[in-house]
């Protein structure tokens, strides 16, 4: 790989952090794109390609609101981008490309355990944005002369969490004194430190795999071990209150990676468990108790 350079958008983001360094360590030339250094990728994605000039891509950016992501119709223009991205990186000569899909395109009403040919059946706009970019990018790579991997992503945690989303808000909450209203915490979640992630979809860009791949741990654990396990790191278990808050209508019981093509086509494995993971995240917040 030494020599190659990789375009990696919304470098910036609680996963494109942790991507820069597992890129570097396989040998590629990192170049980054994000709103903070002025990139506009809804504007001007083929820009963005040139300014870059790397045969290689990882494509992360999306609308980011941890608040509105489900229903924003900005999820509408990220369609359009991104494929006029993909579109401008092979124009310009890219070979290798994977982008950021998510665990919301599949049907969350089945039994939960979720492998690469389940059924897709987006609940959100969120989940039918990414699954039309998904379906036009796998067939587009194709007929464009990438190789392109759809690296749906499962549930993400890690350090530095913007409001609204849950362990983000726990830590904030906790570490405040407040009390935390949380709902029952019974739905099983397949959760990832956001290192991990990295790591994974470096794996991924290095490796032959095309079409989708799940991105996750492969095991689910329940919504209130995680919110345990995070209060009693800080020593703030009393101020948790599981069940204060209802769960959503149609909230389901499980929805967990079959990760089988991940681990069988690129050999990754997870360095984090759930306690490492959280004393890690806990450690970077500086909220340990």
């Amino acid at each position: 790989m030494t020599g190659a350079r990789v375009l990696l958008t919304g470098a910036t983001g609680l996963i494109g952090r942790h991507c820069i360094g597992p890129l570097e360590d396989a040998g590629f030339a990192v170049v980054t794109a994000s709103r903070e250094a002025g990139d506009d990728l809804l504007a001007d994605p083929e820009g963005v390609v040139a300014r870059a000039g790397a045969d290689r891509l990882v494509h992360l950016a999306w609308h980011d609101g941890a608040r509105d992501r489900w229903s924003s119709p900005s999820n509408l223009d990220w369609v359009g981008a991104s494929l006029r991205l993909l579109r401008a990186f092979a124009a310009a000569g890219g070979r290798r490309a994977v982008m950021a899909g998510s665990c919301a395109e599949y049907d969350w009403t089945g039994p939960g355990r979720l492998t690469e040919d389940a059924p897709l059946r987006p609940a959100t706009l969120y989940g039918a944005a990414k699954a039309a970019t998904g379906i036009a990018a796998v067939a587009g790579g194709k007929a464009l002369g990438v190789s392109l991997a759809w690296a749906r992503i499962f549930f993400v945690y890690g350090a530095g969490e913007p409001e609204g989303r849950l362990f983000g808000d726990l830590i904030r909450g906790l570490a405040a004194g407040r009390e935390v209203a949380c709902t029952d915490g019974l739905q099983r979640r397949d959760f990832l430190h956001a290192a991990d992630v990295g790591r994974a979809l470096a794996a991924v860009l290095r490796s032959p795999v095309e079409g989708p791949v799940n991105i996750g741990s492969g095991h689910a654990v329940q919504v209130r071990e995680m919110i345990g396990a995070i209060a009693r790191q800080m020593g703030r278990a009393d101020l948790v209150r599981l069940g204060a808050r209802p769960r959503p209508a149609g909230d389901p019981p499980l929805i967990e990676a079959g990760v089988s093509r991940l681990a069988g086509e690129t050999g990754f494995r997870p360095l984090y468990d759930t306690t490492t993971g959280i004393r890690a995240v806990l450690q970077s917040e500086k909220v340990l108790a």
